[in-house]
């Protein structure tokens, strides 16, 4: 257990990149980026759609989805390193699982990576949909930014219905 904390430690305190790049003072970090990803995977697993989605799955795709962020950092698309991001994600989740004695790691790492199976897809959705509700939450608190980049790129990558139905809630309220 002990070797599990000491990532989700540092995850928890890893800044995201993308805020840090546009001069965010204390950006959300990868740890409450998770959190929040799974907070709304608990809440839709109370919802009408309880019945579509295996949610102790999403919640577990989506708890440890940038575990692999502790070891290489916070890649975001802007930066020289994406191409080999996948690799390098890899290689990190399982170091980790080995270290944590935690194969199920790489099992779910795997399958939100693959974005196949319809948990992985909504656990890819929440992801999109958490960057957004930062962007907006971002937005009301510098006005002097730009967050267009944030707010087109989650709503482009936004692939299952209750994951439109839920960009569109956000975008119509603008008061998180």
């Amino acid at each position: 257990m002990k070797h599990l904390l000491k990532y989700s430690e540092k995850i928890k305190h890893l800044p995201r990149s993308g805020w840090l790049r546009i001069n965010i003072d204390n950006p959300e970090t990868v740890g409450a980026h998770s959190w929040q990803m799974s907070l709304i995977a608990l809440y839709l697993s109370t919802t009408s759609i309880k019945k579509e989605y295996d949610f102790n799955r999403v919640i577990k795709l989506c708890i440890c989805h940038d575990l692999a962020e502790s070891k290489i950092g916070d890649i975001t698309p802007k930066d020289a390193a994406y191409s080999s991001k996948g690799e390098k994600e890899q290689a990190a989740m399982k170091e980790i699982a080995k270290e944590a004695d935690f194969p199920l790691l790489i099992e779910l790492f795997a399958e939100y990576e693959a974005n196949q199976t319809p948990e992985a897809k909504l656990a890819n959705d929440l992801d999109k949909l958490d960057m957004l509700a930062q962007a907006l939450d971002y937005e009301t608190k510098y006005a002097d930014k730009n967050f267009e980049e944030f707010k087109l790129s989650a709503i482009k990558n936004i692939q299952t219905e209750i994951g439109k139905k839920l960009a569109q809630e956000l975008l119509s309220e603008k008061n998180i």
